[in-house]
């Protein structure tokens, strides 16, 4: 049982789906879509995490589709096709506030999946699909491997240190949900900043025993 709510502020919230949305639309533009293609890549980008997170996994209408995201998403669209990649300048504006949205999105969709009746475990994970959903949705969609799941700095890793210090500060130690969910952001941003500045990065994964053989060799 949550002590309180953690409530995500609605002017970052749209904020976060602005930028997400701006990378979707670049994304699209250097794939070479037309203006449908770099609005529906950047529409998914921004708000595909919150129609997961609701639509798939909640069973509830994602809060997601309100005119407000639309129209961060119609703005994100209109910036990117009008500054195009000059956009990768502000590189480092685009990683503190993804890092931050990171932290946010995971501890608000763990917070919304525990309101729902959900187990911790369920719960954290739909925070983490939550966090990096939309990004997941804009490498499908554009045929490519999905970020999260190809070795690299850390980003699904640090969204499930920062559920993972939520969930146990929240329900194991009985903190107030506010205060948790700051510590789980906190980790997040923290984690997936360092990688950054330090290189860290997951490794491919490996066999413990036995040999990895190439695909098609016996």
């Amino acid at each position: 049982m949550l002590i309180g709510q953690f409530t995500l502020p609605l002017a970052f919230d749209l904020a976060a789906t602005f930028l997400f949305a701006v990378t979707g639309a670049l994304t699209a533009m250097r794939k070479g879509y037309d203006f449908v293609g770099v609005f529906f890549l950047a529409l998914v980008t921004g708000i595909g995490g919150g129609l997961l997170r609701d639509g798939l996994f909640l069973q509830q209408v994602p809060a997601v589709l309100g005119s407000h995201y639309l129209l961060s998403v119609v703005v994100a669209t209109i910036i990117g096709l009008v500054f195009g990649q000059s956009l990768n300048r502000l590189s480092l504006v685009f990683l503190l506030v993804d890092a931050l949205g990171l932290g946010l999105y995971t501890v608000f969709g763990a917070q919304k999946a525990l309101n729902a009746g959900l187990g911790w475990v369920p719960a954290l994970l739909i925070g983490v699909i939550n966090a990096v959903g939309g990004g997941v949705l804009r490498d499908v969609m554009t045929r490519e491997d999905p970020l999260i799941f190809r070795p690299g700095e850390f980003y699904a890793a640090a969204a499930l240190a920062g559920g993972a210090t939520f969930a146990v500060l929240a329900l194991a130690a009985g903190l107030a949900a506010q205060l948790a969910a700051l510590a789980g952001i906190a980790v997040t941003v923290l984690v997936r900043v360092a990688s950054v500045r330090f290189g860290w990065h997951t490794p491919a994964a490996r066999a413990l025993i036995g040999r990895d053989d190439p695909p098609g060799e016996a």
